[in-house]
């Protein structure tokens, strides 16, 4: 989940503490999609999903509407947060199928993509300017993409556009919740996502569910805490460091991912895989480091 502005410290000691706390979230995060792809191989994704945001909605209620009562409830912009709350929910449903389906490490190297696919969409949506050297960036990240998914080679595997797509989902739903700040206070916007999601995984929930047993209960309520909790981390790295500093240890799960995938399920990348991963991680580091220039640049 996009996480709105948090006045970060900017000493050196807030520092090196956020990027701690951020670095434990990426294993965190990357356990629970170690967890997610165990699971959905018995139960569907919309089960698993129902789960996940019974839980988040009821932490989100009682986070928000504790500090703002039910003014927290109130939204200015009622079907944009209805819209980025689907969104998000299409976007996970989609991640959990590719889980199924495809090594860990596949999927994450997939979504490395991200940050470079909300820089594009700001342009038209946030109406920010991007200038050569990142729109340079996001054209040889796509270079990489294309590597790892092989389109038109006889290695080519179409399960590879599942996380493509639910990346750029993921991306508008990043973008959409920036857009959403403008209306919103942060814990309107938190508040809406989980209650959007768990109404709507309530509707469709009921026609896949399958009764689990007391083992696939306990996991699935452990990707839920492990979601909520891997959020929580990331809200309190933000507050220690600014986001510049943070995101770019997202690509960390990209390893956790490929050291989990082993472990558990046997499963490594191959040689383009890491090839077009390290491709797309260093045009998306340079695109944090451009956006860190441009906004001293701005401050000055």
């Amino acid at each position: 989940m996009a996480l709105e502005k948090i006045g970060a410290r900017e000493d050196a000691a807030g520092t090196r503490a956020g990027l701690s706390v951020a670095f434990s979230t990426t294993f965190i995060f990357s356990s629970m999609d170690a967890l997610t792809k165990f699971v959905s191989a018995t139960y569907s994704a919309p089960q698993i999903l129902w789960i996940r945001y019974i839980v988040f909605a009821a932490y989100g209620l009682t986070v928000t509407v504790h500090r703002n009562g039910l003014r927290a409830l109130h939204s200015n912009s009622p079907f944009l947060q209805i819209f980025r709350g689907l969104l998000l929910c299409g976007e996970i449903t989609i991640f959990i199928i590719a889980f199924r389906h495809l090594p860990l490490a596949d999927v994450q190297a997939v979504a490395g993509i991200g940050p470079l696919v909300a820089t594009a969409l700001a342009v038209p949506i946030l109406k920010e300017k991007v200038g050569y050297r990142r729109w340079s960036a996001i054209a040889v990240g796509l270079v990489g993409l294309l590597i790892i998914i092989r389109p038109g080679f006889g290695s080519f595997e179409p399960m590879l556009l599942l996380p493509a797509f639910g990346i750029c989902g993921y991306a508008l739903y990043q973008v959409l919740t920036r857009v959403a700040a403008r209306y919103d206070h942060p814990d309107t916007t938190v508040l809406y996502t989980g209650l959007v999601g768990l109404v709507s995984m309530s509707i469709v929930g009921p026609f896949f569910w399958q009764t689990p047993d007391i083992n696939g209960v306990l996991l699935m309520l452990c990707i839920a805490v492990l979601g909520v909790l891997g959020h929580a981390l990331l809200i309190k790295a933000l507050a220690l460091a600014p986001a510049s500093v943070i995101q770019p240890l997202s690509y960390i799960t990209i390893v956790w991912s490929t050291v989990l995938g082993y472990i558990f399920f046997d499963d490594l990348p191959d040689m383009p895989t890491i090839i077009g991963a390290t491709i797309i991680i260093a045009s998306g580091i340079y695109t944090f480091h451009r956006e860190r220039v441009l906004g001293i640049a701005r401050e000055k």
